[in-house]
């Protein structure tokens, strides 16, 4: 806000052309006072006290609009919401010229009066089209199709409103207008190279549009200007994936793993370097984490320890405390490892204690719910997520549930209207697609949305490899074997890919790679559903001798 010692200047507008200014008289040496208590007040967030001394500024200056203005605001962040209104109506009426009180009005109004504030800024914008804030004000109110108009009108009018071109870009991005999103996006980083939201927005619209170097460039880019944000780096190393690029995902989680990173990032280069199967590197800097962390350090070993060392990664993850910030996580490990092993029973006692803290925690609840499943009460493991009420975790929940329980049909009756209120959920769209293509049906729908999960989840070894069974069942053996060759090399720890893959090669014509690959399979402690594929197809190439 300018200074308001100084003289103020309204600006009106008449006939299309400035009308004449006319200076403000000065302050007083007591309005000035009352307003320096004011402000001091609203920087210690003391709202009322703020409040108190504007109306006593405003009082002795009442010739002064950005007085009115400011009293306004802080009068709605103390909640006098009805003394705001009445401030600014009063100072629309003495200065129906002056664009500050029309942009005020506006702000306040808000989505709960639209047609207030929609009146609000483009009375704004009309007093003072060469400020942004009635454009941008604006286009949150108006429809879709309006507000685009409004922002085009913004940066036609202001080239450098950096908010103008950003807005439009999401926008275009919206209805996947990609290369027009590109451009809106180009035009916000030459203005603001620092401007991290849309150095990764541009790097996704690149990616979409199949310039994946462009989009790695962008993102590390974006990665270096935030100060290596792990979850820019996150998104990084996934495109690294997606462009088989392995060499440089490793070396981008060697550049995390250094003596600034905390547990938490440790913990998630242990997570991606366990990904990759580097258990090596993972396990020295689970060491790492246990020296900060001890139960954290349990944590990450157990996840590393699996199925292969059910018993003693079980062990250790009960003995951590309830009072623990990782209690609920070690539970909940444990209760999947004791699944994992046949062990319902167990993997209920296990997780009970956490529940009992949080009884509403979606993730917990799962894992309880696959214990009841599995010990032969289907209805009561139905009801256990029933009780979690809804949300799209909660859908999702049951929607996996009743793929466990091989309930495909009912399981999809969750997920398809949940796809239609959540189209950016990965998760349904990838398990929907997934059991589409698995069972050979609909595969057009599991084409769209596996397609759609790629978009949103590039280099996500899960998702590749349901798009490569899709690829398979669809008869393109030759790009399944590519796909799903290429989700093993960035999860070759994962059993079920693999046995998808030996399927593949076997298909293929290549029975010696396909038994290879079952090799591997085997090694790696597989389940007992994939255990009995896994010899199912052993059974087959034997046959095929």
């Amino acid at each position: 806000m300018r200074s308001i010692v100084a003289p103020l200047v309204l600006a009106l507008a008449a006939c299309g052309k400035p009308a004449v200014q006319k200076p403000l008289p000065p302050m007083t040496h007591q309005a000035y006072a009352h307003y320096l208590d004011g402000k001091l007040a609203a920087y210690r967030s003391d709202w009322p006290a703020a409040a108190d001394a504007l109306v006593l500024a405003l009082a002795a200056a009442p010739d002064q609009p950005m007085i009115a203005v400011e009293l306004a605001r802080v009068q709605a962040k103390a909640k006098r919401e009805a003394a705001a209104a009445d401030t600014l109506a009063a100072a629309r009426t003495k200065w129906p010229h002056h664009a500050q009180v029309w942009l005020m009005s506006g702000d306040l109004a808000g989505t709960s009066k639209r047609g207030e504030a929609i009146k609000a800024y483009r009375r704004a914008i009309e007093l003072a089209p060469d400020d942004e804030r009635g454009y941008l004000g604006l286009a949150k109110l108006e429809s879709p199709r309006e507000s685009e108009a409004v922002l085009r009108q913004l940066v036609e009018r202001i080239p450098d409103s950096v908010d103008g071109h950003y807005q439009l870009a999401q926008h275009h991005a919206k209805r996947d207008d990609l290369e027009a999103a590109i451009k809106e996006l180009r035009a916000v980083i030459e203005r603001d190279p620092d401007h991290i939201d849309a150095r990764l927005d541009l790097a996704r619209s690149l990616r979409r549009t199949g310039h994946i170097d462009q989009a790695i460039e962008q993102t590390r880019s974006a990665f270096d200007r935030s100060g290596q944000a792990l979850d820019i780096a996150e998104e990084l190393y996934w495109l690294l994936c997606e462009a088989d690029d392995r060499t440089a995902a490793i070396d981008l989680l060697t550049l995390l793993d250094d003596d600034r990173s905390d547990v938490e990032a440790l913990a998630a280069i242990a997570r991606l370097s366990k990904g990759l199967g580097r258990l090596a590197e993972a396990r020295a800097i689970a060491a790492r984490i246990a020296a900060i962390d001890a139960d954290a350090g349990v944590l990450v070993n157990a996840d590393l320890d699996g199925v292969a060392d059910a018993a003693n990664a079980v062990r250790k993850l009960l003995a951590i405390a309830p009072d623990s910030a990782q209690f609920r996580d070690a539970r909940r490990l444990a209760g999947d490892l004791l699944l994992a092993t046949g062990d319902p029973t167990a993997a209920a006692a296990a997780i009970a204690p956490a529940r009992e803290q949080r009884p509403k925690d979606v993730d917990l609840a799962i894992v309880a719910a696959y214990a009841r499943a599995d010990a032969g009460d289907a209805a009561g493991a139905r009801a256990l997520l029933a009780g979690l009420g809804d949300g799209l975790p909660q859908a999702l929940a049951r929607a996996r549930l009743e793929d466990h329980l091989k309930a495909h049909a009912a399981a999809l009756a969750i997920l398809e209207p949940l796809i239609a209120k959540h189209p950016d959920s990965t998760t349904a769209l990838n398990l929907a697609g997934y059991m589409l293509a698995d069972r050979g049906e609909r595969l057009a729908d599991a084409e769209r949305w596996l397609a759609r999960a790629r978009d949103l989840s590039p280099g996500d070894p899960a998702i590749l490899d349901s798009w490569g069974w899709l690829r398979f069942k669809q008869g393109k053996r030759r790009e399944a074997v590519r796909v799903l060759d290429k989700a093993a090399r960035f999860s070759p720890n994962e059993p079920e890919i693999l046995v998808h893959l030996a399927t593949a090669w076997a298909a293929d014509g290549a029975p010696r790679t396909a038994g290879e690959v079952l090799d591997r399979a085997s090694g790696l402690h597989p389940s007992p559903t994939v255990q009995t594929r896994i010899a199912a197809l052993r059974a087959q190439l034997a046959a095929q001798r």
